[in-house]
C-alpha cells in the first residue's frame, strides 16, 4: 500500500513474542515457508501487529515478507468507495481478489522465486502491479480483515478488537472520516468478521493479550 504510514507501537511487541512462542516448532519445521493470517475488524490493529510479528521474527533469523489484504481489492479505492455509496450491500469479502491472494500465498509456500503481485496507490486512485523477489522468504503475511477465510495457511491469528471498541483510535488515525456511512461500513463488516472467530488458531484480545484457540497450538 502506498499512502498510509504504519508505526509499531511498544504494546504491540510483546503479543508478537507471545505469538512466536506458540508457533515456533511448527515455524521451524516448515519449509520453505511458514504462512501466516492476521485477521480482525478495520482499525483493530492487524497492519501494526503483522509488523510486529516481523520485527520479532527478524530478530530471530526469519525473512518475513507481508501481504497486505488492501492491495487485493478488485477496484482502486475511491472507485470501491463509489461503488458502496451506490449500493452499500457490496461491502462484504467480495470486493476482495482473494482467490489471487491465495494463489500468492500458495506460490510463496512452494518456493516460488518471485511474484507479479497488485499495489494500491491510495493518492493516485491506482492499483499498479509490481514484481516482488520472494527466493530467501521464510514466513509470508497475509493481513487484512477477510484473510481468516484464506485457506493452506500454517497459523491463523484474529484480532478481537471491533469497531466500537477502536472508535477513539480510528479518530486519533483520522484515515476515513467519521461519518454516519463509513461506521455503517463498518457494522456490516462486523456482521461478517466475527464470525471468523472460529476459524482462528490464535486470539489477540482489546488489552493485546494471545491466547491459543486451536489444537494445532494449545499445546505448545
Amino acid at each position: 500500500m502506498i499512502g498510509d504510514i504504519i508505526r509499531i507501537k511498544p504494546h504491540h511487541l510483546p503479543p508478537a513474542r507471545e505469538i512466536f512462542k506458540l508457533i515456533k516448532n511448527r515455524l521451524e519445521s516448515t519449509e520453505p515457508a511458514f504462512a501466516i493470517t492476521v485477521g480482525g475488524e478495520s482499525g483493530s490493529g492487524k497492519s501494526t501487529l503483522s509488523l510486529a510479528i516481523e520485527e520479532v521474527l527478524k530478530d530471530k533469523g526469519f525473512s518475513c515478507f507481508i501481504f497486505h489484504m488492501d492491495d487485493y481489492f478488485r477496484l482502486p479505492p475511491k472507485d470501491n468507495h463509489d461503488r458502496r455509496v451506490e449500493n452499500i450491500v457490496h461491502v462484504g469479502p467480495e470486493e476482495v481478489n482473494l482467490q489471487l491472494l491465495q494463489k500468492h500465498i500458495d506460490r510463496c509456500r512452494e518456493g516460488a522465486e518471485e511474484l507479479k503481485k497488485p499495489l494500491v496507490h491510495y493518492r493516485e486512485n491506482k492499483i499498479r502491479e509490481v514484481i516482488i523477489e520472494m527466493s530467501d522468504v521464510d514466513v509470508v503475511i497475509a493481513e487484512g480483515t477477510y484473510v481468516t477465510l484464506l485457506e493452506r495457511i500454517d497459523c491463523k491469528i484474529f484480532m478481537l478488537r471491533n469497531y466500537l471498541d477502536t472508535y477513539d483510535d480510528r479518530v486519533k488515525r483520522a484515515r476515513d472520516p467519521i461519518i454516519p456511512f463509513n461506521e455503517e461500513v463498518l457494522k456490516i463488516e462486523h456482521d461478517i468478521v466475527k464470525q471468523h472467530k472460529e476459524m482462528a488458531d490464535i486470539l489477540v484480545d482489546n488489552q493485546y493479550g494471545v491466547t491459543a484457540h486451536s489444537d494445532r497450538y494449545s499445546n505448545k
